[in-house]
C-alpha cells in the first residue's frame, strides 16, 4: 500500500512540475506594449500588424492597445502596460503632452519606447521614427503644381490640430501653395475646416463647403480616412462632374479604392510597414546588445496613384 502511494505521489509531482514546466515557458515570453492613438482608422491597422508580425518573429508577445481617437485614455494604458511587466513600449501617440506625461514612468524605470508616427515633447524616449511630414505636405504641394501649373481654388481638411502630422503637412503644403507663404503660388486657399483625422467631421465640412463654393478645384486632406469623407460628400452632393481633384495622405487601401474608380488622384503615401518592424528592431536591438538607434528617424514619403 505504501508503495503504491509512493508512486501514485511521484506521479503527481511530476505531472505538477510538467504543468508548471508548460505554463512558465507559455508566459515566459518578454512583452511588449503597442499603444494606438486610433484603430477606428484603417490605415492604422497597418502598423499594428506590421509591430505584431515583427514582434512576434522575435519572440515577442505584443500587447495592443486603442487609444479610440481619445488621448486621455493612453496614460491609464501605459500604466496598465507597466502593471503587464512589459519590457518596451511602442507607441502612436495621441497627444504630444498627456502622452509625454505618461511616459515619464517607464522611462524613468528603464524602459525602452520608440514613439512612432507622431513624436512627444520628453527626454528619455529610445527613438522617434516618424513619417517626414513637412516633406510629405511640400511632395503634396509640388505635385499639384505640376498637376494645375495655372493655379486653382483649393479646400484644405487638416487633422487634429496640435499634432505634429497636422502642423507639419499643413505646414509643407502650405509653404508651396498658399500665395501668403510663397508669392509665386498661383493658387488660393478658398476654405479650412479641421477633420479630426476622422471620416464623418472630414464628410460634414466638405458637404457645407459644396452648398458655399461653386468653384472648388482642389481639396487636399490631410489623411486618407478623411479624403473618403471628402468623396463621398461629393457623391452624396451629386457634384462628381465638377473634376475636383481629391488628394489624400497615407496610401491606404481605400485610397487606392478611391483612385481605382476615379473618385481620388493620388496620395502621399507613409510606409508603415516599415516604421512598426523598425520600431520593434529597435527595442529588440536595445534590450539584446543595448544598441542605440538614431535619435530621430524621419521615413521618406512619395506620391502614388496606384498601389505598389
Amino acid at each position: 500500500m505504501k508503495k503504491l502511494l509512493l508512486v501514485l505521489l511521484s506521479i503527481l509531482t511530476f505531472m505538477m512540475v510538467a504543468c508548471s514546466n508548460q505554463s512558465s515557458g507559455d508566459g515566459g515570453k518578454e512583452k511588449i506594449a503597442l499603444l494606438m492613438a486610433d484603430l477606428g482608422n484603417p490605415f492604422f491597422h497597418v502598423l499594428r500588424d506590421a509591430v505584431v508580425e515583427q514582434g512576434e518573429e522575435l519572440g515577442y508577445e505584443v500587447l495592443v492597445y486603442d487609444g479610440q481617437n481619445d488621448p486621455s485614455k493612453q496614460p491609464s494604458q501605459v500604466e496598465d502596460a507597466l502593471q503587464q511587466g512589459v519590457s518596451a513600449i511602442v507607441i502612436n501617440p495621441g497627444d504630444e503632452s498627456s502622452t509625454a506625461n505618461a511616459l515619464r514612468d517607464p522611462i524613468a524605470q528603464d524602459i525602452p519606447v520608440v514613439t512612432v508616427d507622431r513624436s512627444v515633447d520628453v527626454e528619455g524616449v529610445l527613438s522617434y521614427l516618424v513619417t517626414d511630414n513637412l516633406k510629405g505636405g511640400k511632395l503634396v504641394g509640388e505635385w499639384l503644381q505640376e498637376k494645375l501649373p495655372e493655379g486653382g481654388k483649393v479646400i484644405h481638411i487638416e487633422g487634429i490640430i496640435g499634432t505634429a502630422p497636422q502642423r507639419e503637412r499643413g505646414g509643407g503644403f502650405l509653404s508651396v501653395i498658399d500665395p501668403e507663404q510663397n508669392p509665386d503660388s498661383e493658387f488660393e486657399i478658398l476654405d479650412t475646416a479641421v477633420g479630426d483625422f476622422s471620416m464623418a467631421p472630414a464628410e460634414s465640412a466638405m458637404s457645407d463647403f459644396l452648398a458655399k463654393h461653386d468653384d472648388i478645384d482642389v481639396v487636399f486632406a490631410q489623411n486618407d480616412t478623411m479624403a473618403v469623407g471628402v468623396a463621398r460628400a461629393i457623391e452624396t452632393a451629386g457634384r462628381q462632374d465638377d473634376g475636383i481633384i481629391v488628394i489624400g495622405f497615407d496610401g491606404a487601401k481605400e485610397a487606392y479604392d478611391l483612385i481605382d474608380k476615379g473618385e481620388m488622384e493620388v496620395t502621399a503615401v507613409q510606409d508603415f510597414e516599415f516604421i512598426g518592424s523598425e520600431a520593434v528592431n529597435y527595442v529588440h536591438d536595445f534590450l539584446k546588445d543595448g544598441k542605440k538607434p538614431e535619435e530621430k528617424v524621419l521615413v521618406d514619403v512619395y506620391m502614388s496613384d496606384e498601389k505598389k
